[in-house]
């Protein structure tokens, strides 16, 4: 061989060993983010499994229909919330990793899923919530003195609970990103509807009530008429 070609062999032996050992450095500090994650989240998942029972996450989940999508075991959910925390601590070290070796494609799609996870959790969290608070609030409404007066208990109750579980489906899929427009229609026509039934049943109420009221009081007006205030004797002597 020439020189020039021992040369130029040579250098680019040099360049292929220095960009190998720089891709090994990166490699290695990739999967130091990696472990770091792992063992954070292997740390973290049983905080956030004794924070669920703590707060009784599972029996609160159990009240709403969610309930169903969870094993029969009565720590399901608390479990749940504890392996989605960690491989979210996981995600995060996996998005670091790819970042700082260059794989754009990687990054952008594992950091799309960093920030859609947190609205999932958080609709999530806010059906959750809505579905558990119905029954106090229906409970409320129904016992209300007002109400129990008015013999629609039964109907504002399940009106007040339908009303809430509404309002928490509409903020909670909205806050997963997901379209409510069709929800906002529904919302609408079943406003439309309640208001024209609390109307029929309030119109209903004061004429049955008025009509009881009447018959009761029937008696009496007549009997204060002028007619009927009349002397007797009086009508007696005419005839």
């Amino acid at each position: 061989m020439t020189p020039l070609v021992v040369d130029a062999l040579q250098t680019e032996l040099e360049a292929v060993t220095v960009d190998a050992f720089a891709f090994l450095m990166a490699a290695f500090v990739a999967a130091i983010f990696i472990a770091v994650g792992v063992f954070a989240g292997r740390k973290l998942q049983p905080i956030v499994r004794r924070l669920g029972r703590q707060i009784e996450l599972d029996a609160r989940v159990r009240e709403t229909p969610f309930g169903e999508l969870f094993a029969d075991e009565s720590t399901a959910v608390s479990n749940a919330a504890g392996t989605l925390a960690k491989y979210y601590v996981v995600l995060l070290a996996a998005f670091a990793a790819a970042t700082y070796l260059g794989l754009s494609p990687v990054s952008d799609w594992i950091e799309f899923m960093v920030g859609f996870a947190p609205t999932v959790v958080a609709g999530f969290a806010i059906l959750v919530v809505g579905f558990v608070i119905a029954d106090p609030i229906a409970t409320i409404v129904r016992e209300a003195e007002a109400v129990q007066e008015s013999r629609v208990a039964p109907l504002a109750g399940g009106a007040t609970k339908a009303l809430v579980c509404f309002v928490a489906a509409v903020i909670g899929l909205d806050t997963m990103g997901l379209n409510v427009a069709i929800l906002y229609t529904f919302g609408q026509a079943f406003a439309f509807a309640a208001a024209l039934g609390i109307a029929l049943a309030i119109g209903i109420a004061f004429g049955w009530g008025g009509k009881e009221y009447v018959a009761a009081n029937a008696d009496d007006w007549f009997g204060q008429s002028p007619e009927s205030r009349a002397d007797p004797a009086a009508v007696s002597d005419d005839d």
